[in-house]
């Protein structure tokens, strides 16, 4: 069997908060021939866990790469590297995601990111990345 994970199961595999949906989640991983993970599911998955978990920047980004090292899961593999640049340099994953993102589906033009998240217009620049903050 071939699935594609939404959020939730994501948690309750890495949280355990809930034991008849970890049990679940971890038969779901067993069996499953691959595991599809969407961008967007990890990004949801690293917003819950540093806000509503407040797991640490590292410990999330450990979690992630334990994930993409797996035989088992599929994840946009340079979309989810964005992500992580970012938020090892302790910004926000999904802005990482967002930046590659729109320099991917623009290629050959100069997409430059734009947020009213100063910290992440910073550190994108500081990555080499066009960015700014809308006046």
């Amino acid at each position: 069997m071939n699935v594609v994970i939404d959020t939730n199961i994501l948690i309750r595999a890495i949280i355990g908060d809930d034991k008849q949906q970890q049990q679940a989640a971890a038969r779901l991983f067993e069996q499953a021939q691959n595991i599809v993970i969407p961008t967007l599911v990890l990004c949801e998955t690293v917003w819950v866990l540093r806000g509503r978990y407040k797991i640490g920047r590292q410990d999330v980004a450990e979690r992630i790469n334990a994930l993409a090292e797996s035989d088992k899961v599929i994840l946009a593999d340079d979309e989810v590297r964005a992500g992580l640049e970012l938020l090892e340099a302790g910004g926000d994953f999904a802005d990482g995601v967002a930046a590659y993102t729109g320099r991917k589906l623009l290629p050959g033009s100069l997409a430059i990111f734009a947020s009213f998240d100063q910290s992440a217009v910073r550190l994108l620049s500081q990555r080499g990345h066009s960015a700014f903050v809308p006046s």
